[in-house]
C-alpha cells in the first residue's frame, strides 16, 4: 500500500470519527420499526442478488425499506435493480459526494443495516453518518459504529446472523 494511500485512509478515518454523534436510541424492538435501511457492496453479483432476496424478506413483513449499494467502480455503465453509487460519486477521502448516497445519507430510519462485512470507507462513512435509532454491522475497530457488531466468515452465515437478533428483538409473540 502506498504512503499516499496510508495518509488517505487516516485522514478518512480521522473524518470518520469525528462523524460519531450520540443520536437517540430506542429499545431495539424490530416488530415495531417501520423503516429500514439497507447498504451493501454491490460489487460482486453473487452478493447483490443475495442482499436483494433479503431486501424481499423484508419487504414481506411490512417494512419499508431503502436500499443503497456500492459499486466499487469507476462509473456504472448499466442499469441496477436497486439505487446504487461508485467511486465517481466519492470525495479524496472516499466520503460520498453527491447523488443517490447523499440523498440516501439524508434519510431516517428505525434500522439501518450495513451487509457490507469488508472493510469499505463509503459504506462506513455513510453508516456513522446516517441518523438511524438501531444500526446493526460488521464488527470494526470502532465500537460506536454500530449498536449491534457481527463477525462471521461468509455472507449467508452473516445473515442468519442478523435475522437471529432481529428475531430476537421482536416483542410480538
Amino acid at each position: 500500500m502506498s504512503i499516499l494511500t496510508q495518509y488517505r485512509e487516516k485522514l478518512h478515518l480521522k473524518d470518520l470519527l469525528k462523524g460519531f454523534h450520540q443520536q437517540k436510541k430506542s429499545s431495539g424492538d424490530f416488530t415495531g420499526m417501520a423503516t429500514v435501511g439497507i447498504l451493501f457492496d454491490a460489487t460482486d453479483n453473487k452478493i447483490s442478488q443475495q442482499a436483494l432476496t433479503y431486501i424481499k424478506k423484508l419487504e414481506k413483513q411490512a417494512k419499508t425499506v431503502k436500499t443503497l449499494g456500492f459499486v466499487n467502480i469507476k462509473e456504472v455503465k448499466t442499469e441496477l435493480p436497486f439505487d446504487n453509487f461508485c467511486k465517481k460519486d466519492l470525495d479524496w477521502l472516499w466520503r460520498p459526494k453527491g447523488g443517490k448516497a447523499i440523498q440516501f445519507k439524508q434519510q431516517k430510519f428505525d434500522l439501518l443495516i450495513n451487509l457490507c462485512q469488508t472493510d469499505c470507507f463509503p459504506l462506513e462513512y455513510l453508516a456513522v453518518s446516517i441518523d438511524a435509532n438501531y444500526k446493526i454491522g460488521a464488527l470494526t475497530n470502532y465500537p460506536n459504529s454500530y449498536d449491534l457488531m457481527l463477525d462471521t466468515k461468509s455472507f449467508d452465515k452473516y445473515l442468519e446472523q442478523v435475522n437471529f437478533f432481529l428475531h430476537k428483538f421482536s416483542t410480538a409473540s
